[in-house]
């Protein structure tokens, strides 16, 4: 065998392991460039529950402090002749209220996106355009 026979062989036996080297290096910016954007989702959804669980307290918060009171001038107007129907009324618009609330809770957390569904959505295209399995 000559050297420049030896060459070829080195070279030939170094070049797959160049391109093995770069799929390898295409694959971890790929997943790291997935979990970047993993990361980002998940912290825009996170602020946007707890900002909108804040607002959602307060404004739970000052309606019924508003119709508590309310309930009581109407009890302290009815002291004398109704004062039982005045406090069992407010009773039943307080367990009407937050069976209404529940409904609407429960509504809006059906209705947001789901954690990290641009990230699944991502990967799934990946896969795609890599030949696999939708």
């Amino acid at each position: 065998m000559t050297d420049a026979s030896a060459t070829e062989d080195v070279t030939e036996q170094e070049h797959p392991t160049g391109v093995l080297r770069n799929l390898i290096a295409s694959l971890i910016a790929a997943g790291r460039t997935r979990l970047d954007l993993a990361a980002v989702e998940t912290e825009i959804f996170l602020l946007r529950t707890v900002r909108m669980l804040l607002w959602a307290v307060a404004a739970v918060a000052c309606a019924l402090l508003a119709l508590a009171f309310a309930v009581v001038a109407l009890v302290a107007a009815l002291w004398d002749t109704h004062r039982m129907a005045g406090v069992l009324g407010g009773t039943a618009l307080f367990i009407i209220l937050a069976i209404i609330f529940g409904i609407v809770a429960s509504r809006s957390l059906r209705q947001h996106p789901q954690l990290l569904e641009g990230t699944l959505a991502q990967l799934q295209n990946d896969q795609h355009q890599a030949g696999g399995s939708p």
